[in-house]
């Protein structure tokens, strides 16, 4: 018991000094700070994507909505019951889905 024990807890140790080591022996453990701070000084500044967007909207190049935006409009009643249109469909074989051999698994 004491030898489980033991090794139970150098092998924690080994998974511990592992995990606490640097990956590819990197002496510079900083993680990346990101780009946040840094200034593009050659990009474009705030206030002109700003005026770009209003030229844009003033122009109606940009969409807020759908561009479709029909409302529904049902069709007229056929007249074709739907046990009828059942009926056509398995005499022409088109079945949209399904098996037409439709066994189930004997294992």
């Amino acid at each position: 018991m004491k030898n489980i024990a033991t090794a139970l807890i150098a092998s924690f140790a080994v998974i511990g000094a592992a995990q606490a080591a640097t990956p590819n022996g990197d002496p510079n453990n900083t993680p990346f700070q990101g780009v946040y701070s840094l200034q593009d000084v050659h990009g474009t500044s705030r206030a002109q994507v700003q005026a770009e967007l209003q030229q844009a909207r003033s122009a109606g190049l940009t969409a807020t909505g759908d561009i479709n935006n029909t409302p529904f409009t049902a069709t007229a009643d056929s007249g074709v019951s739907r046990a009828a249109v059942t009926a056509q469909a398995r005499e022409s074989g088109a079945m949209a889905f399904g098996e037409p051999n439709n066994t189930p698994f004997e294992g």
